[in-house]
């Protein structure tokens, strides 16, 4: 299976970026890295992205400050700005904080909406398989992260919300590298849908233990790569 991956974007939704505002700049670039149309260590041009969004490059400038602080970008003299690397070190964080955090969400959703939860899941896993026989890397981490944000947005806490979003850039990057692996997706895949049928049950323990052994997967497809 060969991936494409990068930031391709079609002709239609280029047209729809040129009529970004500054202020918008930061979140679209945000979620380029989020979605997956930025892969670890990619260089970034501030003349290419101005060109492409449509502005100047003060507000490009201004979002890849905020970005350094989040620590998704970082900044090299005479080289410029890139995506970071996601070293092992940096992956085992994101795990320390990754595991807890989706376990205590599925648990939660489980026990407050399972069917609604379950329902809003199950809706990635066509759009997965297929993203997937197509070798569509970016389409299927946006799916990937899709399924995840849904199980999020529906456990009713909304401090775990928040702090997931902070880690969403991150888990972009590391799904870049983990569904890179060709037998991943297909593994993916499966456990998405255990990990539904454990939320779906209403059982808050098992979908915890569904989500956590999920994101253990995930964590060994990326040392596989890094």
């Amino acid at each position: 299976m060969v991936y494409r991956s990068g930031m391709q974007i079609s002709s239609g939704k280029a047209s729809r970026l040129k009529k970004a505002k500054g202020a918008d700049v930061y979140d679209l670039i945000r979620r380029a890295i989020t979605r997956g149309r930025f892969v670890p260590g990619q260089r970034l041009s501030e003349r290419e992205l101005a060109a492409q969004y449509g502005v100047s490059r003060t507000p490009i400038r201004e979002a890849f400050r905020h970005l350094i602080q989040e620590g998704l970008v970082v900044y090299e003299p005479h080289r410029g700005y890139r995506i970071v690397i996601l070293s092992e070190d940096l992956a085992r964080q994101i795990l320390a904080v990754r595991e807890p955090l989706e376990g205590l969400a599925a648990r939660l959703s489980a026990q407050r909406d399972p069917q609604g939860t379950a329902k809003a899941m199950r809706q990635t896993i066509a759009r997965a398989r297929r993203a997937y026989e197509e070798g569509q890397l970016s389409e299927l981490i946006s799916t990937n992260q899709g399924f995840h944000e849904s199980m999020v947005e529906r456990s009713g806490n909304v401090l775990l919300t928040a702090m997931y979003r902070t880690l969403q850039g991150y888990l972009g990057l590391m799904m870049n590298i983990s569904l890179s692996w060709p037998r991943r997706p297909p593994e993916t895949i499966q456990e998405h849908i255990q990990i539904i049928r454990a939320i779906q049950s209403g059982k808050g323990e098992a979908a915890e233990r569904a989500v956590r052994r999920h994101i253990r997967s995930a964590y060994a497809g990326v040392l596989r790569n890094v």
